[in-house]
């Protein structure tokens, strides 16, 4: 009887544990929409969007219409916003470059090389602060 109360016991311990481990993972799926997004036109994604919302919010034939033209707008709008993004990223870039010439030619190579050590170290607290908070 001892026996068939200690089996139970292991039993019911080892299944609990089994079932208390969390599932696997799934893909963030908003992440992945977005991606797929990016590769289409923005009429494709005014469409899909309008599509999307249809269904979802029983939009009628005229409503539905509405809504791609003023998606396809904002779609339009995006893409510009960010070739201008690019385009400032670029230019921001290039000044740092610039920077980092002039400021070479002034201090000594040692010097130089301490401060790109420190900006080096500045980069990697502010990408670990940045994870930190999203944690």
């Amino acid at each position: 009887m001892k026996k068939m109360l200690i089996l139970f016991a292991a039993f019911t311990l080892t299944a609990g544990a089994a079932f208390a481990q969390t599932p696997a993972a799934k893909p963030a799926q908003g992440r992945a929409q977005r991606g797929q997004m990016a590769n289409k036109t923005p009429e494709q994604r005014a469409e899909a969007r309008a599509a999307n919302l249809s269904k979802s919010l029983g939009l009628s034939a005229e409503q539905t219409e509405k809504v791609r033209q003023l998606n396809l707008a904002q779609a339009k709008e995006m893409d510009a916003v960010r070739a201008k993004n690019v385009e400032n990223r670029q230019k921001a870039k290039a000044a740092r470059d610039r920077h980092d010439a002039q400021l070479k030619s002034i201090l000594t190579a040692d010097q130089y090389a301490k401060y790109e050590q420190q900006r080096t170290e500045r980069m990697a607290n502010r990408k670990g602060g940045r994870m930190k908070a999203r944690g």
